[in-house]
């Protein structure tokens, strides 16, 4: 990290201390409270988490009573606890991870919005199933990845049921891509926005979102390429929103793969969120924004990572 190891330790306890004082608690009896959350996270099972919000059922329900026996009104502070924890790990964790140099000035931006955050008595989440809570839990647990633009979870794959639901041109389409170009619907790398990182969600962040992606596939060979799914993987957002179009753009011209993967209330509320644009032509049944799967196989990205 760009700061020394003792200097980023001194914020982390002075924000641990914080918290502690928000809460009301010990820094004794805080430590053991979230080493007990945390225990479970660490030994949770021999299976990969399908998703960053796959974590065992106990460390919710441990969670949900500790916040409960506490009589606290904001939840929050137990969360900023338990993620303050694994922030004073971080240096440890992340040598364990193996993950490349290249990414810590992301994980240093993410950590001091976390020290930040929890000095601070403002509430932020509501419960620990809390998504925002969620994916800064799994940036410190080393499962999702800050690489710029967006957050990577190494373990995912290509859902079976989403080809059936393609018409016959595209699910002949993803049975050639999946067997030809990426041999295999899993493991692959998926992204995910973070509303935290959005200072970097442009081009020249999303570019960079890519070379950091390359170095990944290189240190894990095993996965097949990159994948996500979002609205703004559908063709129209070029036309509504043509700031956008180089979300689909770039990996389409690198040999990505697309299809449709349904609607509904979040599908819509994500693509109406941020524009008043969007919102007023779904508002007059002039867009129905449709999430679409985006899949890229790994010699691709690699090969553009090297142009």
């Amino acid at each position: 990290m760009q700061e020394s190891i003792e200097s980023f330790r001194d914020r982390a306890g002075n924000a641990w201390k914080s918290a502690c004082d928000l809460l009301g608690m010990r820094s004794k009896d805080a430590l053991q409270l979230v080493r007990r959350l945390i225990e479970p996270l660490d030994h949770g099972g021999d299976h990969p988490a399908r998703g960053y919000t796959d974590l065992p059922d106990i460390f919710y329900s441990m969670t949900d009573t500790a916040i409960r026996d506490l009589q606290l009104s904001d939840s929050t502070r137990v969360l900023d606890l338990v993620l303050l924890e694994l922030a004073r790990q971080f240096d440890s964790r992340f040598e364990q991870a193996k993950l490349p140099e290249s990414l810590l000035p992301y994980y240093r931006e993410n950590l001091d919005r976390i020290l930040v955050r929890a000095a601070q008595a403002h509430r932020w989440a509501t419960t620990a199933r809390s998504d925002i809570f969620l994916k800064d839990l799994g940036i410190l647990r080393m499962t999702l990845i800050p690489c710029s633009s967006h957050l990577v979870f190494r373990n995912s794959g290509v859902p079976r049921s989403l080809l059936l639901r393609q018409n016959p041109l595209n699910l002949a389409l993803a049975l050639r891509f999946f067997g030809l170009r990426t041999h295999g619907f899993a493991p692959f790398l998926e992204n995910h926005v973070h509303p935290q990182m959005l200072e970097h969600f442009n081009p020249e962040g999303r570019a960079r979102c890519y070379e950091l992606v390359a170095e990944l596939l290189e240190r894990w060979p095993e996965n097949r390429g990159l994948m996500g799914m979002s609205w703004y993987y559908d063709p129209v957002v070029r036309t509504i929103s043509p700031r956008l179009a180089y979300l689909r753009d770039v990996p389409e011209r690198g040999g990505a793969l697309f299809l449709p993967a349904g609607r509904g209330k979040d599908v819509a509320a994500g693509a109406v969120a941020k524009s008043q644009t969007r919102r007023r032509l779904f508002e007059a049944g002039k867009y129905e924004p449709v999430s679409y799967l985006m899949a890229w196989a790994s010699s691709d990205i690699k090969t553009r990572s090297i142009d």
